[in-house]
This record gives C-alpha cells, structure tokens and sequence, in this order.
C-alpha cells in the first residue's frame, strides 16, 4: 500500500508540473504601449499583426514613415473638427498625436466554444493631451455656453499640462455610468435618424479627383454608397464606463455591446476598451470581438489588467 500511495504521489506532482509548465510555455505576451505589457492566460493565444513601437529606438525607417502619414491625417482631421464644432477660433493642434500602435488577434477555447478577438493599443502623446488642455482652456474663457457644455467632463480643469497623476486623480472622482433599456433605446432611435443624413452630407463632400476613373465613374460610385447607407442601421444593448484600478494604476474602462444591421443582415459585436495614464501619455486599448464572446474576453482582459473596481466620483 505504501509503495502504490508512493507512485500516485509521484504521478500527481509529475502531472501538476507539466500542466504548470505548459501554463506558462502557452501564455502569450502583449504590448500595450508606453512601456505597458500584459501576460495572456494560459489557454490564450496572441499573434502580433501590426506593431509599431512608441519607443524610437525600435523603430525602422518605414515605421516612422508610416507614423509621420498618420499623425499628418489626424492633424488636419482634428483641426477641421474644431472648425466646425467651436464658436471661438483655437490654436491648431500640431505635431505628434499617435506615438505608437499595436494589434493583435487572440484567440481561446472553454467549454462554450471556440472565441476570436482583436486587441489593438494606440499611444496618444504628451505633447498631444497639453494642447487640448490649452484647447479647453481658451474654450472654458471664450467660448458660448452651448461649446463649454462640449467639455464639461474635460481633464483640463485647474491644469497647464498633463501629467500622469493628475489624470488618475480624475479618474478616481469619476462617476461611472451605464446606458440600457429605455434611455438607450432612445439614443440608437435618435441616432438612427441623424447617420444616414450625416453620411449622405460627407458623402457629398468628396473630391472628385480619383486617378484613372473618369468623374462620371466617381460620381456613379459615390451615388451607390449614398443609396447603401440609407439601409444601414446601428443597434445597442448596453453601454457602459467607470473608473477601475489595474496592475498600471487607476484607469477607465468601457463597453459597448451593439450590432449593425445592413439590408436584413445583423452583425452583433463587442468592444471593451481601457484608457491607462502613463508618464508619456494615455494609452487606448480596445478588444473587439462577435458579441457571443463578450463574457470570455471580458474575463481575460480582468485577468491581464487584475482589474477591480473603484466607487467613483458623485
């Protein structure tokens, strides 16, 4: 008896470090930006697909040429925005906004099934989050009551520039918040209403100026989409955010749970993003997955960031 208890002892310590072994030979590590990385669970797989690093020194020559297009599209579509939606002129927003990027696909099994996702980090830099405090600032001074109202929720209150503990402080007396039911019925209502004319209105903004196709061939296109989003159709179950401390500090994070529906065809999806303060800037995190995987990944990202919640502001 003595020798048989012997064997299984030993056949239950071999088994439980091989499955502890193939725990960690199994987890997949992830950028998350500014210096952010996080461990996947053991049944977790990540495969990087884009990665361009917010740290110079580990960028090649196309990375930054591809972050200097970025940065030059959200500039001059950032500065187009402030035209249109503030009454007071603003000094425009130059230089670096996205200092870095990454993505991934994940992936996952448990007894519900097989779950794929998509975990993407964009770095928003210092230099960027000081000149929409100014921004604000001129706005809170200049502007009508119906602008300040834009930014009532701004980070730019009794501040000169960003600075990574003053973004947590907010965060920590933010009040969380949730939308469901009626009140989020009545949005996507609205909403409905509003994006087809929105779309059709940018639709009719579009140069002509495509190389090799005739304008008429331009305008043929431009006319079809026109038609396209007329079917086009947003849904929501729930929306939510709330302020939440994580192995990189205090943080926000937020879901969506909404679906598109095209022509008949409904496409249900989920999002759950993080905003993380850093010395250098904010990074956004954003998983996106089909909607029947909400629960698993929302459970993973739990496990990655070892999120617990905070009560908020009142």
């Amino acid at each position: 008896m003595r020798a048989l208890n012997k064997k299984m002892m030993t056949l239950a310590c071999a088994t439980c470090l091989t499955v502890g072994m193939g725990a960690v030979a199994c987890a997949d590590t992830v950028d998350l930006g500014y210096g952010l990385y996080g461990t996947t669970s053991a049944n977790v797989k990540a495969v990087e697909m884009t990665h361009i690093s917010s740290d110079e020194t580990m960028r090649t020559r196309a990375d930054n040429e591809i972050l200097r297009k970025a940065n030059e599209n959200a500039v001059a579509n950032f500065n187009e925005i402030l035209k249109k939606e503030y009454s007071v002129p603003l000094k425009p927003l130059t230089g670096l906004v996205v200092d870095g990027v990454s993505l991934y696909q994940v992936q996952g099994t448990n007894e519900q099934g097989h779950h794929i996702g998509y975990l993407m980090s964009i770095d928003y830099s210092k230099s960027a989050l000081d000149q929409a405090i100014e921004m604000d600032k001129t706005i809170f001074e200049s502007a009508s009551e119906a602008d300040k109202a834009k930014i009532k929720h701004s980070i730019s209150k009794n501040r000169t520039t960003y600075t990574k503990l003053d973004a947590q402080q907010q965060l920590e007396s933010l009040k969380g918040g949730t939308l469901e039911g009626a009140k989020l019925e009545k949005s996507v209502k609205e909403l409905n209403l509003k994006l087809p004319l929105e779309l059709t209105d940018e639709l009719n903004k579009l140069p002509l100026t495509s190389k090799g196709m005739s304008v008429a061939d331009q305008q043929e296109i431009i006319n079809i989409l026109k038609f396209g989003v007329k079917q086009l159709q947003v849904d929501a179950k729930h929306l939510a955010y709330k302020p939440v401390q994580t192995r990189y500090g205090t943080a926000v994070t937020g879901d969506a749970r909404v679906a598109i529906s095209y022509d008949g065809f409904k496409y249900p999806f989920s999002v759950t993003g993080y905003a993380v303060p850093t010395d250098k800037g904010v990074v956004l995190q954003f998983l996106w997955s089909e909607d029947s995987s909400h629960d698993y990944w929302a459970n993973e990202l739990n496990h990655m960031y070892q999120t617990q919640s905070l009560k908020g502001g009142k």
